[in-house]
């Protein structure tokens, strides 16, 4: 078996306030309240969007009639499918539902932060974006989700579990009317592109690809989200980074022009 490199030597030796706060408890903090502002903005809004329960429904029932014209209904064949199947394909699905958003996103964070610390502002700006979209668009336009439009057909099918959107706490911090767009979806397509590109196992990467389509499925099949919130979800953090690349390319270009023009004017 190879010696470990010199990174991951200098990573094993470090002290432990040192490995958790690579930047210094200072900046730690400020980027555990950075994050968390956004997420006490989310919990707030469940104060308003209680009182936009009518706009809330009338607004999913548009979502839905777009869909059925680009052909998007997939909402019932996928529920459907998972009520049907082995209870194990349902249990996925609920416990995906929670696990994803609380735990993998903040654990991911983490190891970003520890392992990859260079890497992070980019990952986290990425998620803010997401979040500032997602805070305006719930104020702009409110969005019941499937499993609360009468009549829809739907099923909650988190009632089931022990910890569901209707216990005291977690209803105390949903706004139940912010569907549009999926804050699952913007995560999981943030931090399974960032696992494919700062994991090195094969498996790891694999994993990660798989990811964004295991919260897809997990969102709607519990009666959460309707498909076209999941492409707005995906859509806002890519934008994002598409608009971060084009600008380094921008950058990179500028400074050869700069290069080449001061090596134009040395020859000279």
């Amino acid at each position: 078996m190879s010696e470990p490199g010199v990174a991951e030597r200098g990573f094993a030796n470090q002290a432990f306030p040192q490995l958790l706060a690579p930047r210094g408890w200072p900046d730690f903090f400020f980027q555990v309240a950075l994050l968390g502002s956004f997420e006490l903005v989310y919990a707030l809004s469940g104060i308003y969007g209680r009182d936009r329960a009518g706009a809330a429904v009338g607004n999913a029932r548009d979502v839905m009639h777009l869909e059925g014209l680009l052909g998007l209904s997939w909402e019932h064949g996928i529920q459907d499918w998972a009520l049907a199947a082995p209870h194990v394909a349902l249990e996925v699905a609920n416990r995906m539902y929670f696990v994803s958003q609380f735990w993998v996103s903040t654990v991911f964070l983490l190891w970003v932060y520890v392992r990859r610390t260079e890497r992070f502002r980019v990952v986290r700006n990425a998620l803010l974006a997401a979040n500032a979209v997602s805070v305006l668009v719930l104020f702009a336009y409110p969005t019941a989700p499937p499993r609360l439009v009468p009549g829809a057909g739907f099923v909650d099918t988190l009632n089931s579990n022990a910890v569901n959107l209707h216990s005291s706490l977690i209803d105390a911090l949903n706004n139940p009317y912010s569907a549009m767009p999926s804050l699952h979806a913007s995560y999981a397509i943030v931090i399974g592109v960032a696992g494919v590109a700062l994991t090195r196992s094969v498996w790891a990467r694999c994993a990660w690809m798989l990811y964004p389509l295991v919260v897809a499925y997990s969102v709607i099949a519990t009666g959460n989200h309707f498909v076209l919130d999941i492409v707005v979800g995906v859509a806002a953090p890519l934008a994002f980074l598409l608009v971060g690349r084009v600008e380094a390319a921008i950058a990179r270009q500028r400074s050869r022009g700069s290069v080449g023009s001061a090596e134009g004017v040395a020859s000279s």
